[in-house]
C-alpha cells in the first residue's frame, strides 16, 4: 500500500510578531516546525504501512528550508519524501497549492492520501477537500481512527454532533484530527527528491496559470494585528470579580444586526447582485451560525443592491426554511432530495455544486463548521473558485467584491483578502455576527429541483451523538473551560455552575488527555476556537495553544490557585480554590444579570 502524506513547515505560532511600522509579520529568527496535525498523519501512515505493508511518501511544497520538515517526517517513519520547490510555486493560495499538490500525487500515484486537518499558521481547513476535488477522489476529514479492510478505509471521525464511522473506497483523501498512535522516532535514512514545475507539466510557459500567484484566485490586500487588549486585573474577591466582569460585558455589548439594509455602494450603480448564505441544520432547526450569516448576508446584499438569499439543502427541511424566512432572508431557496437524508460529503457537495452552477450567486457564505469546511472547499476545488476559510468579518468594496477578513496564528493576525472569481465563497466562524430577531417579515420560498445526484462513494456505518453536542460550544454565550486539575469529580461541579449560567463546558488539552473532558470538547488551537460573550477558565493551561482559542471572547475570567501577577489573555482573575470561588462568582453573576 502506497500512502502519501501532505505536510507543511510552519512558523511556530507563538513566536510570530507583527511589525506595526512595516505592517508586515516579523519572520526573521522565527523558529520553524512541522505542523502538528501533519505529524499525526505521518504517524498514522507509518502504522498502516507496518500493519499492511507498502511505503509512506511525505510531500511538501515550500522553499529550500522546508527540507528540514521532510527530514522530521523521515524520523517519524516516512520512507522517502518529495519536495515541491520552484519559484513558480511561490505565493500560491489554497487553490493554487491544492492544484500543484494534486498534480504531484497524480504523477507519483498512491492508494491513500493522509494529511492534517488544518495548518496551525493559516488555519484554512481547505487543502484536504480541495486536493480531493482535483484528484476526483472521496475525502473524509477530522479522522480520529483508521481501519483498512479489504481495499476500503473505515474512518472514525469527529462531527459537530458527536462521532461517526464512515467507509470510503480507495484511493481517497483523509485528514487527521487526532491519533493515539505514538510512533517512536527512527534514525532511518530516506531519500528526498526535489521536483520543480517542469517535473509536473510538459509545457511550462512564463505565464502558466496553474501555479503560484498566477494560479491563485485570491490575494492578500493587507495584514493587521488583531491582538485584543485585555485588562489583566486581579479581583480582591469573587464577588468583586463578578461585578467587574458584568461591567465589562456591558461595555462590550455586541452591536445588533439591523433589518434595514444599508444603501448600495458605488457612485454609478449598475447591475444588482444577491448575497447567498448556506443554511446548516441541527435536527430540524437552522444552526445559530446559519442565522448569523443570513443576517450578515442581508447587510452585504444591501451594499450589493440585491437580495439576501438563504439556501436550505437537505431532507425534510421545511421547519428550517420557515425559520430563516422569518430571520432576514428575502428569498429562501429549498433544495431537498432523498439522497441528502444523511450528510454524505460527496453527495452533498454534488448538490451544492448544482445550485452554484445554475444559480450563479455573486457571493456564498458558508458556516465554518465540520460540514461547511467539507462542502465549501470541495465545491471551490471542483469549480476552481477562490475561497477564503474561517473568516471573522466580511465587507463589500465599491466594485462589488467580497472583502474577507481571515485570522491566522491563533487569531492575533488578520489578513484582508479578496477573490477574483465569481461566485465568491467564504466560510465564516461561529458567533462573528448577531442573528436577526423576527419582526413579522416573511421571505418568499422557492423550490430548487436537483437533478440526479451521484452514487455515494462513502457510506455512514455508525453515528454516535454526544450529549451535550460539541456544536453547543459554538453557540453558547458563556463557556466554562476546565483544566486537568479540575478532575473527574470536579467536572460535575463545573457542569452545575454551567447549568446555572446557561453555559457550555469544554476543556483544555491536558483536561481532555486526562479524560476529564471528551476530546470533542477540547478548546485550543488543536481543538475548537470559540467566541462567547464570557469565557471562564478554571485552572487551565496558560500556553499559547490554549489561550489562542478564546481570542474572540468578549470578556475572559480566570479562576486560579496561584497568586502570581495576572498576565496573558485574562481580563479579570480570581485567586483561590475554584471550588469555593466559582459558586460565589456564579451567584454574583446571576444577581447582576
Amino acid at each position: 500500500m502506497k500512502i502519501v502524506c501532505l505536510v507543511k513547515q510552519i512558523p511556530r505560532p507563538d513566536a510570530i510578531e507583527f511589525d506595526r511600522e512595516t505592517k508586515r509579520l516579523k519572520r526573521e529568527g522565527v523558529p520553524l516546525e512541522l505542523n502538528a496535525f501533519d505529524a499525526f498523519a505521518v504517524g498514522e501512515a507509518a502504522r498502516l504501512r507496518d500493519e499492511n505493508g507498502g511505503e509512506v511518501i511525505a510531500i511538501t511544497m515550500g522553499p529550500p528550508q522546508a527540507e528540514e520538515a521532510l527530514r522530521e517526517c523521515i524520523r517519524l517513519g516516512a520512507d522517502r519524501c518529495i519536495h515541491l520547490s520552484d519559484r513558480a510555486f511561490a505565493v500560491a493560495d489554497t487553490l493554487g497549492t491544492s492544484r500543484t499538490i494534486a498534480m504531484a500525487i497524480e504523477r507519483e500515484g498512491c492508494d491513500l492520501v493522509l494529511c492534517g486537518r488544518k495548518t496551525l499558521d493559516s488555519e484554512t481547513w481547505q487543502v484536504p477537500p480541495e486536493v480531493a476535488a482535483f484528484l476526483g477522489q472521496p475525502h473524509a476529514t477530522n479522522a480520529v481512527g483508521l481501519v483498512l479492510e479489504g481495499g476500503r478505509m473505515q474512518v472514525r471521525r469527529e462531527t459537530d454532533e458527536g462521532e461517526e464511522t464512515v467507509e470510503l473506497r480507495l484511493p481517497a483523501v483523509v485528514s487527521i484530527a487526532r491519533t493515539a498512535n505514538k510512533s517512536p522516532e527512527t534514525a532511518q535514512e530516506g531519500r528526498i527528491d526535489v521536483w520543480t514545475a517542469s517535473d509536473l507539466v510538459d509545457d511550462l510557459s512564463d505565464h502558466d496559470k496553474r501555479f503560484g500567484q498566477t494560479g491563485s484566485p485570491t490575494r492578500v490586500l493587507a495584514v493587521h494585528d488583531a491582538t485584543p487588549d485585555r485588562y489583566r486585573e486581579l479581583a480582591p474577591s469573587p464577588e468583586e470579580g463578578a461585578e467587574r466582569v458584568a461591567a465589562l460585558l456591558d461595555e462590550s455589548r455586541r452591536a445588533a444586526s439591523a433589518w434595514e439594509k444599508p444603501k448600495r455602494l458605488g457612485e454609478k450603480p449598475g447591475k444588482s447582485y444577491d448575497c447567498w448564505s448556506f443554511v446548516e441544520t441541527f435536527g430540524t432547526r437552522p444552526s445559530r451560525t446559519s442565522l448569523e450569516l443570513v443576517a450578515k448576508g442581508r447587510e452585504l446584499a444591501g451594499k450589493l443592491g440585491g437580495a439576501s438569499v438563504a439556501l436550505v439543502l437537505g431532507h425534510d427541511v421545511a421547519e428550517a426554511a420557515a425559520e430563516v424566512a422569518r430571520r432576514g432572508a428575502d428569498r429562501v431557496v429549498v433544495a431537498e432530495h432523498e439522497a441528502l437524508r444523511e450528510p454524505v460529503v460527496d453527495v452533498w457537495a454534488a448538490a451544492l455544486r448544482q445550485v452554484v452552477e445554475r444559480e450563479h450567486p455573486h457571493a456564498l457564505l458558508i458556516p465554518a463548521t465540520a460540514l461547511g469546511r467539507d462542502l465549501g472547499p470541495r465545491v471551490a476545488g471542483e469549480l476552481e473558485l477562490g475561497m477564503t476559510g474561517d473568516c471573522v468579518d466580511l465587507g463589500i468594496d465599491r466594485g462589488g467584491r467580497l472583502i474577507q477578513y481571515k485570522p491566522a496564528y491563533g487569531g492575533n493576525i488578520v489578513s484582508v483578502i479578496m477573490g477574483a472569481t465569481t461566485p465568491q465563497l467564504a466560510t465564516v466562524r461561529p458567533r462573528m455576527f448577531e442573528p436577526l430577531e423576527p419582526n413579522g417579515s416573511q421571505g418568499e420560498l422557492r423550490r430548487f429541483q436537483l437533478d440526479g445526484l451521484p452514487q455515494a462513494t462513502m457510506s455512514v456505518l455508525e453515528t454516535r451523538p454526544a450529549e451535550p453536542a460539541p456544536y453547543t460550544l459554538d453557540e453558547a454565550d458563556v463557556i466554562i473551560c476546565a483544566g486537568e486539575a479540575v478532575g473527574d469529580e470536579g467536572l460535575g461541579e463545573l457542569e452545575r455552575a454551567a447549568a446555572a449560567l446557561g453555559a457550555a463546558v469544554g476543556g483544555d488539552r491536558a483536561a481532555c488527555a486526562a479524560g476529564v473532558v471528551p476530546w470533542a470538547r477540547q478548546i485550543g488551537l488543536l481543538g475548537r476556537q470559540v467566541a462567547p460573550r464570557l469565557y471562564i477558565a478554571v485552572e487551565t493551561l496558560d500556553d499559547f495553544e490554549h489561550t489562542a482559542a478564546s481570542v474572540k471572547a468578549d470578556v475572559i475570567l480566570v479562576l486560579k490557585s496561584s497568586d502570581a501577577p495576572v498576565a496573558g489573555t485574562a481580563d479579570v482573575a480570581v485567586v483561590g480554590d475554584w471550588r469555593e470561588t466559582l459558586p460565589r462568582v456564579v451567584d454574583a453573576l446571576r444577581r447582576s444579570a
